[in-house]
């Protein structure tokens, strides 16, 4: 009796122990999807596009083996995330949905959103422009997911504006006058966000408002941009308006704005006016 005791002590013991285990290897699992989650945003930041993404996919990786061992909302959320920041809008769909299921009240939302985009990346591939960009539309008024509506505010502009310049006169005029409505609309919506702020100079400039595309483009890189392929394009944004101002400006506005400019150049670490830093390397 005493030894049947014993063992059914140890027994409800070693499941207690392999139970602690289990939950710490999950807590572990999820621990590490969130460091690689972090990271891969990290590096996403200063343009380390490479290392991000194998950071993301590490993410995902931990994320699968969590939600394996033991399902949850934030396991499957950062599942999501990370399949999106991969491209993965399927995947990252499923795993939205599921962690809805789970009790992310914003879970089915954002499926819902990031399937839209999805079918809109589908369409633009196939061809079918106009239609990818009903949709693109759509997400920039309704959407509430910020990741969503950075890439359709990418994917809108880029469409809108291949589609103005090849109009002339005031049908040009008219579209680019529609264009600055949204891009304005997106940049006060959230002042924070640098790419917004890229976009608004690009569509000013080409309304011939170098001195407004100027300081949005200051604003832009002071604030960040997602890939290294737009700061770029964003310091030559830069430079271009400083060319055009130095030559429309009054010798005395251009004093004064020069003397402003330089600062600025000093700060980033220029070797002059017109090259920027990456230029030099």
């Amino acid at each position: 009796m005493n030894n049947y005791f014993y063992m059914r002590k140890k027994t409800i013991f070693l499941c207690i122990v392999l139970f602690a285990l289990s939950i710490s290897s999950c807590v572990s699992h999820l621990k590490e999807a969130k460091l690689y989650y972090v990271n891969g945003e990290k590096l996403s930041r200063i343009y380390k596009t490479e290392e991000a993404l194998a950071s993301f996919k590490r993410a995902l990786k931990e994320a699968e083996l969590a939600v394996a061992k033991h399902p949850s909302a934030q396991a499957y959320m950062l599942k999501g995330m990370a399949e999106l920041n991969l491209e993965l809008w399927e995947k990252a769909e499923e795993s939205f949905i599921a962690a809805f299921s789970f009790g992310f009240e914003k879970g089915q939302e954002w499926a819902e959103q990031v399937s839209l985009f999805g079918l809109a990346s589908s369409l633009q591939e196939l061809g079918l422009v106009n239609s990818a960009f009903k949709i693109y539309t759509y997400l920039l008024n309704k959407s509430r997911f910020k990741s969503i509506t950075v890439l359709a505010a990418q994917r809108y502009t880029h469409i809108a504006l291949k589609e103005t310049l090849q109009e002339e006169g005031k049908e040009r005029q008219k579209l680019l006058d529609k264009l600055l409505k949204t891009t304005e609309k997106l940049a006060d919506k959230d002042l924070s966000c640098g790419y917004y702020h890229y976009l608004l100079s690009q569509v000013l400039s080409h309304l011939l408002e170098y001195k407004k595309s100027f300081e949005e483009a200051i604003i832009a890189k002071e604030l960040g941009l997602p890939t290294e392929e737009i700061f770029r394009d964003n310091d030559l944004q830069i430079v271009f308006c400083y060319q055009k101002l130095k030559e429309k400006l009054s010798s005395e506005k251009w004093e004064e704005f020069l003397s402003v400019y330089l600062l600025w150049v000093k700060k980033w670490n220029w070797p002059n006016s017109e090259i920027p830093d990456w230029k030099k390397r």
